[in-house]
């Protein structure tokens, strides 16, 4: 597995796991409230961790893939919603890679702002004289409440109809709008991640000057860094499970810690006196370590081969996607173990293994890692023809 890192994303890392107390401290907060806590926020903020994946040119610390996963993984491992929240909003500047050089001397004045957004196609723009104009509303939008900027992915329309490319696909744009032009709807009530506040937000015939708008599909890059070396959906995808393994870390470590104290109705020893249980520690440990060392020995592989000016085959791409997947997958399955070994303790509110189990199933119903995605990624390992939607 590849370690190549630099002295600041180190330090970025040290500062994760220094921030692992506050990030305790607050996270019942954060469910009750269905948002970030501000303390939180605030820290991620003055640390860096939410402009980690931002280009160096435009105030961001441009850090390498395998260090944001640990960094993802080691807030995940504190409280899952706070590691999600960090992982939306650190990873949005890779795409703010793609931004016009009028847009990120605008946007990134201050260095320290925040920018996350929604990729879905949601909204609607009109080409006027200098930019755009857009109507639309996005949904799950992480973090929102705590943003700066917001990007959300709009068709552009000629007339009543959108905008054809030459491959036959709609014009799309992704524009930035300040956040004081954004309506946040209070829709976020969910079972798991609650506390990201990934509520919908929506512009009503907002302006977006053309410095404002990231044109796709994004080709090369207008700010290079590492990360855009690196095939962007797949590093996503990766950073999307790096939080599933943070989460399942902590369902593991917190059985470890309920079975040394717990004695089940009728037994006079603990829970981990029982045999069952340490089948289930060692089914776990073992899931879980399996599909870690796959994602990051995948991801390290590319990152090699990007960082030193290779190519990378459509096959390795695929093996980034699906050590993705089965990332997520396989954390959830080790949260699955912990939960029922748990027994009925694991039921009540303040069990860190009931919030574990509600969030990790949260995370596999992302669309760059849920298991549906196995069906392109095994396509492709076959040498099958298949469209690659985000690959």
């Amino acid at each position: 597995m590849s370690t190549r890192s630099s002295a600041e994303p180190a330090s970025l890392l040290d500062a994760a796991r220094s921030l692992v107390p506050l990030i305790k401290e607050h996270a019942q907060q954060g469910e009750r409230e269905r948002r970030l806590p501000d303390p939180v926020a605030r820290a991620f903020r003055e640390s860096g961790i939410f402009r980690m994946c931002r280009p160096r040119a435009l105030g961001g610390l441009g850090t390498d893939p395998l260090t944001v996963m640990q960094v993802i993984e080691e807030l995940s491992r504190a409280d899952g919603a706070a590691g999600w929240c960090a992982m939306i909003c650190g990873t949005t500047g890779a795409f703010e890679a793609y931004l016009p050089v009028e847009g990120g001397r605008e946007m990134y004045a201050s260095p320290d702002v925040v920018t996350a957004g929604v990729f879905a196609p949601s909204g609607r723009a009109v080409e006027v004289e200098g930019g755009v104009r857009v109507t639309g509303r996005w949904a799950m939008a992480s973090a929102c409440q705590h943003c700066d900027w917001l990007g959300g992915t709009a068709v552009v329309f000629d007339g009543a109809a959108p905008r054809m490319l030459p491959a036959g696909m709609p014009e799309a744009i992704v524009p930035m709008f300040r956040a004081s032009e954004c309506k946040i709807l209070d829709t976020w009530t969910v079972s798991g991640l609650a506390g990201t506040g990934s509520h919908d937000f929506e512009v009503v015939d907002v302006f977006v000057p053309s410095g404002r708008c990231i044109r796709l599909p994004m080709a090369a890059p207008i700010h290079p860094g590492p990360l855009s070396l690196f095939p962007l959906f797949g590093f996503l995808a990766s950073a999307v499970a790096s939080t599933a393994l943070g989460v399942a870390r902590e369902a593991l470590d917190e059985l470890v810690r309920l079975a040394a104290v717990k004695r089940p109705s009728g037994m006079m020893a603990s829970l981990a006196a029982r045999p069952s249980t340490a089948l289930v520690v060692a089914e776990a440990e073992a899931t879980l370590g399996a599909a870690r060392a796959y994602l990051f020995d995948s991801v390290g592989a590319v990152w090699d081969a990007a960082a030193s000016g290779g190519s990378i085959t459509l096959r390795e791409r695929a093996r980034v996607r699906l050590a993705a997947t089965n990332a997520a997958l396989g954390a959830a399955r080790v949260v699955d173990l912990a939960f029922t070994a748990g027994g009925a303790t694991a039921l009540y509110a303040d069990s860190p293994l009931q919030r574990c189990f509600r969030d990790v199933h949260a995370v596999t119903q992302h669309a760059l890692v849920a298991p549906h995605t196995r069906e392109v990624q095994g396509r492709v390992l076959l040498g099958l023809d298949t469209e690659l939607p985000m690959f």
